[in-house]
């Protein structure tokens, strides 16, 4: 299930899986390096490899006796360059929603969204619910709605609103869409 931005403990989630895949990343990397290891013989591999690390005798030995003759024994280059992106994700994304939280906080405080006016309706940056939200006063013709689209925004009747989810490329759009100049 994937972790929401809105999610209360999505830090708390995000902060546990990149202990587990940390901790995954080391696992490998020390396993390399038994496996590597010339001066151990094959059986004292084995025996390190599952003590240590509780794997089944079958699973080292094809660890250790790759598919193809161009890999090495262990874990693959790829797939521990794979974790260190994974890894590396999940702190952009732990910063993300940390700053994500910072502001529905502040909104909270002060109890009022950011709404930019512009000729012919506003354009609201709903911070708790994640959205970029457009009212118009009218309903806007079909090429303003054509736009709309192709840049991420759907209507929410139940809103009464044109919506996309908060991100600066959007909130940018709609302001120089529709020609709001120096506002946040």
């Amino acid at each position: 299930m994937p972790i929401k931005t809105e999610d209360p403990q999505a830090i708390e989630k995000l902060e546990a899986k990149l202990k587990e895949l940390t901790e995954r990343q080391d696992m490998m990397k020390n396993i390399n390096l038994i496996l590597r290891n010339s001066r151990t013989s094959k059986a004292e591999k084995i025996k390190l490899v599952c003590e240590k690390y509780q794997l089944k005798p079958e699973t080292v030995e094809k660890l250790m006796n790759p598919q193809y003759s161009f890999e090495k024994s262990g874990f693959q280059t790829w797939e521990l360059s794979n974790g260190n992106a994974e890894i590396s994700r999940i702190k952009k994304r732990i910063k993300h929603i940390s700053r994500y939280q910072a502001e529905a906080r502040e909104v909270e405080e002060t109890g009022e969204l950011p709404e930019i006016e512009f000729d012919g309706g506003s354009i609201v940056d709903n911070v708790p619910y994640n959205r970029i939200q457009i009212f118009f006063d009218e309903k806007p013709d079909a090429d303003v709605r054509r736009k709309l689209k192709q840049n991420g925004f759907r209507w929410a009747p139940g809103n009464g609103a044109w919506q996309s989810y908060r991100n600066q490329y959007t909130l940018d759009w709609a302001k120089q869409e529709f020609n709001v100049e120096n506002a946040k």
